[in-house]
């Protein structure tokens, strides 16, 4: 047996004997929904159930310190009913269990209007008539934006590691400074292309995706739907691979939305380059711009190592230079606008 199915099975084991224990002091089920997506036709429903005392407040509702929200007991194989209405108004169109994280992520098959709706999510044992937030995409919109979060819109690693720790785990989240100029630029990308959805892709652990609603939405980003990971291990691997989550996710939504042409936006600190580059080549015609953040050299040597971007990292954006993608690459969304704008990407 493998070392990561082996940490999986552990993983299994401590959260059961959780669950024993805090079922037994009387926590009960509650529902997280995260903001989703989908087509006047389909959507995807995603949340996860937890276990919480009675009397705590609703799992992500209040702002807490960063460590407290790495914490937490997930309930798997919870059942979770979704209605298209609080109650015995909504017709129920989905019943499904959560997975050995206590997530959901299904699709649903219904008919909605474009634009910002809600579902209602409720688990046997616990909360009722939760709304889910789910981004419906325009049969008629054009573009979609993808962005990352870390360093691209969050300021995250600052010059001196221990305080970029010091900022995620203690600092309290009110305090979460957005990269200058960034909430600016896609308010104007919003402006050109009104009905563009807007999904931001992260590495970030789902665990944070309360405390990042109430950011964007704090500093004027506009709201989008979160696609997340979870940290533990797979059975196949220790840790997921960053890169392939935002891979994958990439491809998905090309093959869930494939009327949209994409506007994506990253850092050069890790590999969103490279990410998009290959999401480039594998879908011609279908990215109408990429816009690469560069980092500060001492936010290059916090994130890995050196002074500036890797080689990799390098070689992509020469790549996408080179291609026939618009292509933009600055340390603020100012900049980024500027050449965005002569380019005819935004008005």
């Amino acid at each position: 047996m493998s070392v990561a199915r082996i940490a999986a099975r552990a993983e299994d084991g401590f959260n059961a004997a959780v669950v024993r224990v805090l079922s037994r002091r009387g926590y009960t089920p509650r529902v997280v929904a995260y903001p989703s997506y989908g087509t006047v036709d389909r959507v995807r429903v995603r949340a996860r159930v937890l276990l919480t005392a009675p009397d705590a407040p609703t799992p992500g509702s209040v702002a807490r310190r960063g460590w407290r929200n790495l914490f937490s007991a997930e309930l798997p194989g919870a059942v979770v009913r979704v209605r298209t209405a609080p109650g015995a108004d909504g017709e129920e169109v989905l019943v499904a269990r959560t997975d050995r994280s206590g997530y959901l992520d299904a699709p649903v098959d219904l008919a909605l209007e474009p634009g910002w709706q809600d579902l209602y999510l409720s688990v046997d044992g616990g909360d009722a008539d939760v709304p889910a937030p789910v981004q419906v995409v325009a049969p008629t919109a054009t573009h979609g934006i993808v962005s990352d979060i870390d360093d691209t819109v969050l300021v995250t690693m600052v010059p001196r590691p221990h305080v970029a720790a010091w900022n995620f785990l203690v600092r309290s989240e009110q305090r979460r400074k957005p990269v200058p100029g960034m909430p600016e630029l896609y308010g104007r990308l919003r402006d050109t292309h009104p009905d563009a959805p807007v999904f931001y892709l992260s590495t970030g652990a789902w665990n944070t995706a309360s405390a990042l609603s109430r950011f964007l939405h704090r500093v004027g980003l506009p709201q989008g739907s979160l696609l997340l990971t979870d940290l533990g291990p797979t059975g196949t691997a220790l840790l997921r691979s960053g890169r392939e989550h935002k891979a994958a996710t990439l491809r998905r939504l090309a093959e869930e939305l494939p009327h949209l042409t994409w506007i994506l936006v990253g850092d050069d600190g890790q590999h969103d380059p490279q990410v998009y580059e290959t999401f480039a080549a594998e879908h011609p015609g279908r990215v109408a711009a990429i816009a690469v953040r560069e980092l500060s050299v001492p936010e290059q040597v916090a994130q890995n190592g050196l002074p500036g971007p890797t080689p990799a990292t390098r070689r992509a954006v020469g790549e996408l230079d080179r291609s026939a993608v618009v292509t933009a690459h600055a340390p603020d969304g100012a900049a980024l606008a500027r050449q965005l704008q002569d380019a005819g990407v935004i008005g």
